[in-house]
């Protein structure tokens, strides 16, 4: 497993900037909050960093966009609030697996200020990496549904720290009121009759053959599609997002999913019906 194939897996497990040459110091901005209807509002906010002195291609450039929850109920509020500086702090496994993740009330600015230091650390042993220096970490953000049943957020990340190519991850997570993270399984009453609509949808989406999916390049487990890791339910229904390398090789691309109510409806836990 490569490099970037770790960045991706261990991200999953827990975006390029044009330079110019400006000061190191952070820029951290706070945008209007939106309102929910949920009792929440959500703070978009933003650190902004950029390598001193950099010149043309050897910029390094980070920008994370995140969200800070307020208001009530308060454990759903904290919940959420850490479970978005966890999936911050995890950046940093993408160049250091051992990077410490012990919970950081500035973990943007912490993230932002570790990146260019590995960053300066690879030019000083790289003098002529050329092009390869232009790191680059994006992050956004966004609520994608909220009812009074639940919260859904995305993520995503996408960054560059040398070699062949660079790393892109979607993080979808849905929260019940209690703040609890809720995975795709607890969300439904009958877990084989999903996969079994989640690899119909697969295979249009992917237009694949009626043939074995390991024998067409897909990662399976006893011959069936796992769960992919991110799910979250929306206005439309429920999303799902295979990261590369989850399912596939990283030139296969990553796949995204959407069975909307009416296919799913019938499968959905009575709480979660309430979403439409």
């Amino acid at each position: 497993m490569n490099k970037f194939q770790s960045a991706v897996l261990l991200l999953g497990s827990a975006l390029v900037f044009s330079c110019q040459p400006k000061s190191e110091s952070p820029t951290t901005t706070a945008e209007p909050p939106t309102a929910t209807s949920a009792g929440l509002t959500f703070q978009p906010r933003s650190v902004m960093k950029q390598q001193a002195n950099c010149q043309g291609d050897s910029c390094a450039t980070v920008a994370l966009q995140y969200l800070v929850a307020q208001g009530e109920p308060a454990v759903l509020r904290d919940s959420i609030n850490r479970y978005v500086q966890d999936y911050l702090l995890r950046l940093q496994l993408t160049n250091n697996p051992d990077a410490n993740l012990q919970p950081n009330p500035n973990a943007a600015e912490l993230v932002a200020a570790v990146f260019l230091t590995e960053q300066a650390k690879f030019l000083r042993e790289n003098p002529d990496a050329g092009a390869r220096a232009g790191w680059y970490l994006n992050v956004n953000s966004q609520v994608l549904h909220q009812t009074s049943a639940l919260v859904s957020l995305e993520i995503k990340s996408e960054g560059y720290s040398g070699g062949a190519h660079g790393y892109a991850m979607t993080t979808l997570q849905t929260f019940s009121p209690d703040g609890h993270a809720l995975k795709v399984i607890e969300m439904v009453t009958d877990t084989l009759a999903l996969k079994e609509l989640v690899e119909q949808e697969f295979r249009k989406e992917r237009q694949l053959e009626a043939t074995s999916l390991e024998a067409q390049g897909f990662y399976t487990q006893a011959g069936r599609l796992p769960f992919p890791e991110n799910a979250a339910l929306t206005k439309e229904g429920l999303l799902l997002y295979y990261n590369a390398y989850e399912v596939n090789a990283y030139a296969f691309g990553a796949t995204k999913l959407l069975l909307p109510y009416d296919r799913l409806q019938a499968l959905l836990k009575p709480e979660f019906q309430l979403t439409l």
